[in-house]
């Protein structure tokens, strides 16, 4: 299932026809957070987990949840204007983690050990002109391994007037120097790139 097909389940469900899909969308990637290190419970170091597709829909359904306790967070229950709700938990209930099976490892078996945020472009960019950044993430198992993917990335520019940056397009707009910051949406890494426009 895709998170475009996630988030039009979550949409449905909620009930709420003004929900901003930004906002769903971030409950999502909490949703995920929690399925993945309650599936992988024994990873010591960061890896780039996906939630496994049998966990797709309780991640909606975990993430519907945790919207439906907006503003009572940690809560076990909840009164106001005469209306008292009983949440099972104070986060996610534990109806819904006990579906997550975790998974184990073999001993012996090579492990994430650590990851790696590579990011690039031209050094020198004309005014007007457009660059596409290449941005990739790297997980180093113990073995030697290597998993090279895309996790997803957002970016800034320090100097908007200089060079603006959407999507890993840098356009440079005049004449100067400005740092491209690069931040990986789930391994959190910060790669800096400076470029500059002439």
């Amino acid at each position: 299932m895709t998170q475009a097909e996630k988030l039009t389940m979550l949409q449905q469900i909620c009930g709420d026809s003004e929900a901003d899909s930004a906002m769903l969308s971030t409950y999502l990637d909490l949703a995920a957070d929690i399925v993945v290190h309650r599936a992988y419970p024994f990873l010591t170091t960061y890896v780039l987990a996906e939630v496994p597709n049998r966990y797709a829909t309780l991640q909606v359904q975990i993430a519907n949840e945790l919207y439906l306790h907006r503003g009572a967070e940690g809560e076990k229950d909840h009164t106001e204007n005469g209306v008292k709700r009983t949440y099972e938990n104070g986060l996610v209930s534990d109806s819904l983690l006990k579906k997550i099976v975790p998974f184990t490892r073999t001993i012996g078996e090579s492990i994430p050990t650590d990851v790696e945020l590579t990011a690039s472009c031209a050094e020198v960019i004309p005014v007007g002109s457009a660059e596409t950044m290449m941005v990739y993430t790297t997980v180093y198992f113990s073995k030697g391994e290597e998993l090279v993917t895309l996790e997803g990335y957002t970016y800034s520019s320090s100097d908007e007037e200089v060079a603006t940056v959407v999507d890993g397009v840098i356009t440079a707009i005049a004449n100067g120097n400005a740092t491209i910051t690069v931040t990986g949406k789930k391994s959190g890494l910060v790669k800096l790139v400076s470029i500059q426009v002439e």
